[in-house]
């Protein structure tokens, strides 16, 4: 928390927490964050499809480039979004602030998912799963924001940076270890799929593939896992909040008497 002097302007106190800070940003509309990422989205698409329809327009022609557009929506979920509010100034209400951005985007992301039907191959269910996967990358890292941008502290920023690359790349990286160290493709496939339930640019293409059935039972359970892992981190946080605020609460207590 921040501590306030008496007739001064408050300062971090040794949490790194800017809630109390006058400097600190308060609760805001994020416009620049749903203008930055529909302009994402567009230089994305412009840069995949172009301005010239297909030779063949079919939903086969236009699978790769959509699961691709899903992957790099991810990409923008789980690392500019992150950037965006950690090369910011503090925010005086973190989790307010994070659930406000991550509905602004989901809200957002609606007019892609769906007018897509139209030219994919997807059926109702893929594309609520779609949907609930975006759902799921989305409710990560705004509580890894929850959790980060309140801090003042260049090094705590960084290390959340870290952790957002980190899991954007932890299936990858994963697959490349294990089939290093072990040199057997079955079970770094198993290993690479289980942890994708962590990376937003994975998990969206997994779903976003060019299929014309339902997925399933294994991809369902990742999207629950993915869900599972966020509301974790979410309540972890909160909990760590509410400690925090109890111990500067005895510690005023304390300096008062």
């Amino acid at each position: 928390m921040l501590l306030a002097d008496s007739g001064g302007p408050s300062v971090p106190d040794e949490h790194g927490d800017a809630r109390h800070d006058d400097s600190a940003r308060p609760l805001f509309i994020p416009r620049a964050l749903v203008m930055l990422s529909s302009l994402w989205v567009f230089l994305c698409w412009i840069l995949l499809f172009g301005f010239r329809p297909p030779v063949q327009p079919q939903a086969a022609s236009y699978g790769p480039s959509i699961q691709m557009l899903f992957l790099l929506i991810g990409v923008g979920i789980a690392i500019g979004w992150p950037l965006l509010r950690l090369s910011a100034r503090p925010s005086s209400a973190p989790f307010a602030q994070a659930a406000i951005d991550g509905i602004s985007i989901f809200v957002l992301m609606q007019v892609v998912v769906w007018p897509l039907r139209l030219v994919t191959s997807w059926t109702l269910a893929r594309a609520v799963a779609i949907d609930a996967a975006m759902a799921a990358a989305i409710m990560l890292s705004a509580a890894l924001l929850a959790s980060t941008q309140s801090s003042p502290l260049p090094r705590r920023r960084t290390w959340a940076m870290v952790i957002a690359v980190a899991l954007v790349l932890g299936p990858a990286m994963a697959d490349m270890l294990w089939n290093f160290v072990w040199d057997t493709d079955g079970a770094s496939g198993l290993v690479a799929t289980a942890l994708s339930s962590l990376s937003a640019p994975t998990l969206l293409a997994r779903f976003a593939q060019p299929s014309t059935i339902d997925p399933s039972p294994t991809d369902r359970a990742l999207v629950f896992s993915a869900f599972f892992v966020a509301t974790a981190v979410w309540v972890i946080a909160v909990v760590a909040l509410l400690a925090r605020r109890k111990t500067d609460a005895a510690m005023r207590l304390d300096r008062e008497a």
